[in-house]
C-alpha cells in the first residue's frame, strides 16, 4: 500500500519551477489537490518565469510570497550536456545559485532537485549523502555545484534531494522508450554495466512532500529501493507490460559518443527513513505500477 501524501496547509503558497517536466508532471496535482486556494500554487515553466533571469526570480517572489519553492526546472540532457557545457551551467548552477537566494530573501524553503551522478560510481556498496561527490561528466559537475551554491545561498532554508533514473509520464524516460520499441518490433538493447536505481516520478513526488511536512533540511537520497542494471530494468519493464521481447544485454562501450556515467551509482534512503517514515517502493513494484497505470489498466 502506497503512502498517500499531501503537502499540509501550512507550507503553501508554493512556487514550482520546471512544471512541465517529468517530475512537476507528477508532483502539481498532488500540489493542487491540497492548495488551501486556487492562487496558493504557481505552476510554472520556462515561458512562466525564466529561471536564468534573476530579476524575474525576484519579481514572482514578490508577487507569490511563497513558503516553499519547489525547484525542479534543470537541464537534463546528459550527453546533450557535453556538447553544451556554457548552457548546462547556466540552467543548473546559475539558475540554481539564483532561485535559492530569492528564497532565502523571502523566507522560502527551496527544495532542490540533484542526482546519483554527483558520484563517480566507484564505491562497492551503496552512497551515502555524507560520502564525497565525484562525477564523471558536465552534467554531474553542474549538479554537484548547483548543490554547493544552494547550501551556501540558503545554508538554513535548503532541501536537496538527490533522484536516480528518474521515468514517468509527461516526459521522455527509458521506461517509455523501452515499451515504444518493443511494442513497434524493434530490437531491444541494454546495458548490464550501468547500475542505479530507478525511481518513479509518483514515488519521488510523494517523498518530497513527506519530506516538506517533516520539516527536513539538507541533503537526502530519494530514489527507488534496490539497484538495477539497465538491462535488468528494461526485462522487468517488458515483463510488466506482458511483451514476449528479448533483450540484447550489452556494454556501454556499444553507445560510442555516450557521456561519461557513473557505473554503479546505487543511493542509500536509510536518512530519509528515518528523518521523514518515508520508504520508496521496491524499484520493480513501481515499475509495475506505472506500466499498469501508462496502459490504463
Amino acid at each position: 500500500m502506497k503512502q498517500q501524501t499531501l503537502l499540509a496547509a501550512e507550507h503553501y503558497p508554493v512556487l514550482v519551477t520546471g512544471a512541465r517536466g517529468l517530475l512537476g508532471h507528477a508532483l502539481g496535482p498532488y500540489l493542487a489537490r491540497a492548495a488551501p486556494a486556487p492562487d496558493a500554487l504557481r505552476l510554472t515553466d520556462i515561458e512562466e518565469l525564466d529561471v536564468t533571469d534573476e530579476a524575474a526570480i525576484a519579481a514572482a517572489m514578490r508577487d507569490l510570497e511563497p513558503r516553499t519553492v519547489f525547484h525542479l526546472a534543470a537541464w537534463t540532457d546528459v550527453d546533450g550536456a557535453e556538447a553544451h557545457p556554457d548552457e548546462a551551467a547556466r540552467l543548473n548552477v546559475e539558475a540554481a545559485e539564483h532561485m535559492a537566494r530569492a528564497a532565502r530573501q523571502a523566507g522560502a524553503l527551496l527544495v532542490h532537485i540533484s542526482t546519483d551522478f554527483v558520484f563517480d560510481g566507484a564505491k562497492d556498496g551503496p552512497y551515502v549523502e555524507d560520502d564525497p561527490p565525484n562525477p564523471l561528466g558536465v552534467y554531474g559537475r553542474t549538479k554537484a555545484e548547483s548543490e554547493t551554491r544552494v547550501r551556501a545561498s540558503a545554508p538554513e532554508n535548503h532541501l536537496i534531494a538527490r533522484a536516480a533514473l528518474l521515468y514517468g509520464a509527461g516526459g521522455r524516460n527509458f521506461v517509455d522508450s523501452i515499451l515504444a520499441a518493443a511494442n513497434g518490433g524493434k530490437p531491444l538493447r541494454a546495458a548490464t554495466d550501468l547500475v542505479g536505481c530507478p525511481t518513479w516520478s509518483d514515488d519521488l513526488a510523494r517523498a518530497l512532500i513527506a519530506m516538506v511536512n517533516a520539516g527536513l533540511r539538507g541533503t537526502f537520497h530519494a530514489c527507488g529501493t534496490g539497484a538495477a542494471s539497465r538491462w535488468e530494468w528494461a526485462v522487468e519493464t517488458v515483463r510488466a507490460a506482458g511483451l514476449q521481447v528479448a533483450v540484447q544485454p550489452v556494454t556501454i562501450a556499444t553507445w560510442p559518443g555516450a557521456a561519461p556515467r557513473p557505473a554503479r551509482a546505487v543511493l542509500s534512503t536509510e536518512k530519509l527513513a528515518r528523518a521523514a517514515g518515508f520508504r520508496f517502493p521496491d524499484w520493480r513494484e513501481s515499475i509495475r505500477d506505472y506500466v499498469r497505470a501508462s496502459r490504463g489498466a
